[in-house]
């Protein structure tokens, strides 16, 4: 769905691409058979839930908000529900939905807080599984008035309702809807290693081709003999078998009232198989069975130089009777590996303003002024802006704010001021080794371009674990990941940035893990060998996923004290609301019936050692002091984050 904003008075236009999208459910109640039938349509989804951000934001005192709605085949869009949020110098307003100038409907807006709020949608034309529609607002207003990004009209947790009954796929080009709740991967109870690799490769294309948004994928194991899924999927999920057994290619195959795909071939054919699904050449995959010859696109050693247009960030430009704000981000995922020393050249135009303005053009990083650029009466700037590396993330929000001294806030009264940025400014970088930053804020930049991904036992639960981490790794990217399956021993010897799965906490090659548990005493290990630690009464045991650097290259490992259930536990939490992008630290722990906390082992005072005796998890955090982040109070409820991927343009 693509999203733009514009307005007419005191008016901000964003353009914020987001991507046909998935739903993003709660694993737990994913893993239960949908009690909906197949053909019922689906619940309403939220805005959050198609990859973006579920409050739209109307620019000004008469703003426009374009969007591209992705649209299943026999579904229609009926109404758009939120709650509305107002100024408090507005009084009420309406808001009308067109499509291509055309009514669809006109409702009247509630100035009071929190009211409910319903869009009518029926009569949209639908062309080629998208309905393009435009909502424009119109606000009354009295007294004083500052219409700006951080004061405007605001539809929150905006949802969209389908009717119809979904159609069911009778193509291998049409098994993937616009729109994925979810997907179940089947794979034999006795897996092979190329099966367990077809599953991971299938995980992260799948998650890659919808773009912002994360799909819920869940691994089932069946009886090798059983290539039929026990349970029919639900409105917009599907469900894919994997086997060797199977006759080579994709092929869909019936179930009451619903269709599945079965993905076969040998041992050297699967992984191809898998990856033609979501490639260039499935649309033409008009019929029920395809074979996929060989296909290329591993992923690219990054340039040095590019240009905002290729990290996706396009052309754009701002008018507001405010300060003119444009914001955009550096996505090291785009970029293709771990970087430092990030120039970025700002061009474009702005509008001259009144003289003795005392204009400037401010650029932030959050709350942080990295530098400025005057302004003057000619009306264009073009200047190169360096990111300091203590301010780089995985994604760097940067925003151009063009400020004046002449601002008025009566309403109407405001000087207009345009604000534009030009996609074909240069981007410089470096690679950065050791990563910048370090920890899980280096994920998944630091894999790249390919990693390698290994597991102790090979079983039906460790290719589980293995798609989870996968699509959670790939739903904070960019561009797909390049992922081989290998042998530990081959991971463990080879100089490429690995992902090694001891679910047991047995089996690792000797590693400098930010944790160790030896007994009772569970200890935070610094870079620098500083410890801190303490000693439980009773012992307790633990699943972690841990960050560290083996070398020049980055692992990640997936482990437990002697309990893979613990593990499992972790991953669950974190392939949920998209807990995987919020997490920061270089480990992160969780214990049975607790919540997990992230820890930074390079906050580790070098001199500590301290120990105490204790059975509450509340206390160990405690002497675990200046170790132990609690990432949003423990990762306590749903932490969203900003993120760009691979269909969706900064903005």
């Amino acid at each position: 769905m693509v999203v733009r904003q514009s307005s007419r008075r005191g008016s901000r236009r964003v353009s914020v691409v987001i991507a046909v999208a998935a739903v993003i459910a709660s694993l737990i109640g994913f893993a239960a058979p949908s009690a909906a039938a197949p053909g019922d349509p689906p619940p309403p989804l939220s805005l959050q839930d198609l990859g973006s951000s579920s409050t739209i934001s109307f620019p000004g005192q008469q703003g426009e908000v374009s969007m591209k709605l992705p649209v299943p085949q026999n579904l229609t869009p009926s109404v758009l529900r939120g709650l509305s949020e107002l100024p408090a110098f507005v009084t009420g307003g309406s808001v009308d939905v067109l499509q291509d100038e055309r009514l669809i409907s006109r409702t009247p807006i509630n100035p009071e807080p929190n009211s409910p709020i319903e869009l009518p949608l029926r009569g949209l034309r639908v062309d080629q599984n998208a309905a393009d529609i435009v909502l424009r607002a119109y606000l009354r207003v009295q007294g004083l008035c500052q219409f700006d990004p951080e004061n405007a009209f605001r539809m929150v947790n905006a949802t969209v309702s389908y009717t119809g009954r979904e159609a069911i796929p009778d193509s291998v080009a049409e098994f993937l809807p616009p729109i994925l709740r979810g997907l179940t991967i089947y794979i034999p109870d006795d897996v092979q290693q190329a099966e367990g690799a077809a599953a991971v490769n299938l995980a992260t294309a799948v998650v890659a081709n919808y773009g912002a948004a994360q799909v819920p994928v869940r691994t089932v194991a069946l009886p090798r003999s059983n290539m039929t899924p026990p349970t029919v999927p639900g409105p917009l999920e599907r469900q894919i078998v994997i086997n060797t057994q199977a006759n080579p290619g994709l092929s869909l195959q019936p179930n009451d009232g619903s269709a599945y795909l079965v993905i076969g071939g040998s041992a050297d054919e699967l992984v191809t198989q898998t990856q033609f699904l979501t490639s260039n050449m499935a649309p033409i995959a008009l019929s029920s069975a395809a074979v996929a010859g060989a296909l290329h696109n591993a992923p690219q050693i990054a340039p040095s130089v590019q240009t905002l247009g290729d990290l996706g960030i396009g052309d754009q430009s701002v008018t507001s009777a405010a300060w003119p704000t444009i914001d955009f981000g550096i996505d090291q995922t785009r970029l293709g590996r771990p970087s430092k020393g990030i120039s970025v050249q700002l061009s474009g135009s702005y509008s001259p303003g009144p003289r003795d303005s005392d204009g400037l053009i401010a650029v932030r990083s959050g709350d942080r002024t990295i530098a400025t650029i005057p302004t003057d009466e000619s009306g264009s700037y073009n200047q190169w802006v360096d990111i300091p590396d203590d301010v780089v993330r995985r994604y760097t929000p940067i925003s151009l704010v063009l400020q004046r001294g002449d601002l008025s806030e009566g309403c109407g009264n405001g000087y207009r001021s345009t604000l534009s940025l030009s996609s074909s400014g240069e981007v410089r970088s470096e690679a950065a080794d050791p990563p910048q930053p370090q920890g899980f804020q280096s994920l998944p930049q630091s894999l790249m371009p390919r990693t390698q991904l290994a597991w102790t036992k090979g079983d039906a639960g460790d290719v589980s674990r293995a798609v989870s981490i996968a699509a959670g790794l790939q739903g904070m990217s960019a561009v797909p990941l390049g992922i081989d399956v290998v042998s530990m021993d081959s991971a463990s010897s080879s100089g490429q940035p690995a992902i090694l799965i001891a679910a047991d906490g047995t089996g690792l090659p000797s590693l400098d893990l930010p944790l160790r548990a030896d007994g009772r005493k569970l200890s935070v290990v610094s870079p620098g060998g500083g410890s801190s630690s303490v000693t439980l009464d009773p012992g307790i045991s633990f699943g972690a996923l841990e960050v560290t650097r083996s070398g020049d290259r980055s692992v990640l490992v997936a482990t437990s004290t002697n309990d893979a259930g613990d593990l499992d536990s972790l991953l669950d939490y974190l392939s949920t609301d998209q807990r995987w992008a919020a997490v920061d630290g270089d480990a992160i722990l969780k214990i049975a019936d607790n919540d997990p906390v992230a820890v930074n082992s390079t906050a580790v005072n070098p001199e500590s050692d301290d120990s105490g005796s204790t059975g509450s998890w509340g206390t160990i955090v405690g002497v675990l002091v200046g170790a132990v982040i609690l990432v949003g109070a423990v990762i306590g409820g749903t932490l969203l984050v900003r993120r760009r991927r691979g269909r969706s343009a900064a903005g």
